[in-house]
């Protein structure tokens, strides 16, 4: 058996949302958000080694609406961009899709981090859910992006929802 392609699968503790990654992921879980949050990640320590963040933003009832996931995509990408060193964003691609059933916005883009003046690039998804919105943001440093963008696609691709 080829060790390239083998994957694990992971299944949110916090979340409730699996995941299906490469051997050599490990996944935590984050006791300090207000939210529901799981991340995976390959090595800890390094600036910008790639790290995938699942997180579940429930929505208070008079606030749902069927494009909450749009609307905090937005905002989100405003977010980013305040911290951007230049303050713009290079959005490499915008999509639409259905995610395990579910309505989902994806952006990809190219940013400066303001801290460290490194280029990465940040591949953020937002799903529709019954009562929340599943936030998923994946970094990388920009000259690792040819390498990383298959796997977060793929491993988008492997997402399970369940609704905790």
């Amino acid at each position: 058996m080829n060790n390239s392609k083998s994957k694990l699968r992971f299944s949110g503790k916090k979340t409730g949302v699996s995941i299906t990654l490469p051997i050599g992921w490990h996944q935590e879980s984050n006791e300090n958000t207000n939210c529901a949050t799981d991340i995976y990640y390959q090595s800890l320590g390094a600036p910008y080694s790639p790290c995938i963040t699942v997180k579940i933003i429930e929505i208070p009832e008079a606030e749902y609406h069927q494009n909450n996931y749009q609307e905090l995509s937005e905002i989100l990408l405003a977010e980013q961009a305040q911290s951007s060193y230049s303050q713009t964003l290079e959005i490499l691609e915008q999509r639409i899709e259905n995610i395990d059933q579910h309505s989902a916005r994806i952006d990809i883009f190219k940013m400066i981090d303001e801290e460290t003046k490194i280029p990465v690039t940040q591949y953020q998804v937002t799903i529709q859910l019954a009562t929340s919105v599943c936030g998923i943001v994946a970094v990388m440093k920009t000259e690792d992006q040819d390498f990383y963008l298959p796997v977060f696609n793929e491993a988008l691709r492997s997402l399970k929802l369940t609704p905790n």
